[in-house]
């Protein structure tokens, strides 16, 4: 299996080629959320390799990749990345990310614009109320507790899915959680929320984003941040999909829309 050594820690990756015959295209990088690992992209793997190349890594502390006692800060792991673009010739590379990936490809699209050439956002986790701050330290106090486990399916089952949310998925989530040590699930709550260089809430997540350079292509089911969204774009070629219904996996719940719509998104990418 195809990993990349980096100093402190081991990542993860699937590579998989564009056909022979696809027209040369720009590859695709997947980057999943907190608590989650590269199968998140089941649904999108196949029709984005049908012409793109298209990479999905397991971050640091998820999935197959190895577990560091330290690394967790969205810098650290937006280097992590960098160096899997250099090393496997991706850039300038497309990112579709999900939650608090997109939170780390933000950071990614800032530190090294020469590395990304654009930005597709699934429901991001970047840019919350200020007044969120107090709930989400408790919740971090909770995942540190002795009913670990509970705390985060819980979360899954009341923050992340909806009734609308298909049962199968649902059932993927909370199993998917428990795939990593509850001291490991909680020191990166912790870090995406409130680590260094975090991105969670306003005004520091907005400041980030009107940084990046880039077009970006936005998936939210939240309102507020939807319009943050569209206020911080700096160019021109942006667009920012309202999917209120939907739970916080877009791209698993309504996967062919997604599928679509990154198509011709990206096709249409100025060069």
């Amino acid at each position: 299996m195809p990993y990349l050594e980096r100093p402190d820690a081991r990542l993860f990756y699937a590579d998989y080629p564009a056909p022979p015959a696809a027209e040369p295209a720009s590859p695709v990088l997947l980057v999943h959320g907190l608590w989650c690992t590269a199968e998140g992209w089941i649904y999108q793997i196949p029709a984005l390799s049908a012409r793109h190349r298209t990479v999905a890594v397991d971050l640091r502390g998820h999935g197959r990749s190895s577990r560091p006692e330290s690394g967790y800060e969205l810098g650290d792991y937006a280097d992590d990345l960098a160096a899997l673009i250099r090393d496997l010739d991706l850039a300038p590379v497309v990112v579709l990310a999900h939650s608090m990936g997109a939170s780390i490809a933000t950071v990614l699209a800032v530190r090294h614009p020469d590395l990304v050439r654009a930005l597709v956002m699934i429901d991001p986790d970047y840019a919350g109320e200020p007044g969120e701050r107090e709930r989400m330290s408790r919740l971090a106090e909770d995942l540190d507790g002795p009913d670990a486990d509970l705390v985060a399916q819980e979360m899954i089952r009341t923050r992340f899915d909806t009734q609308a949310t298909p049962a199968h998925l649902r059932a993927w989530h909370e199993l998917e959680i428990l795939a990593s040590p509850a001291r490991l699930r909680a020191r990166t709550f912790r870090h995406s929320a409130f680590g260094r260089g975090s991105v969670r809430f306003r005004p520091e997540g907005e400041r980030m984003l009107r940084e990046r350079p880039q077009p970006v292509l936005a998936f939210h089911r939240s309102t507020g941040r939807a319009a943050v969204e569209r206020d911080c774009m700096t160019h021109d070629y942006g667009e920012v999909i309202l999917r209120p219904r939907a739970g916080h996996f877009i791209h698993q719940e309504l996967a062919d829309e997604v599928n679509g719509t990154v198509a011709r998104w990206v096709a249409g990418l100025p060069r």
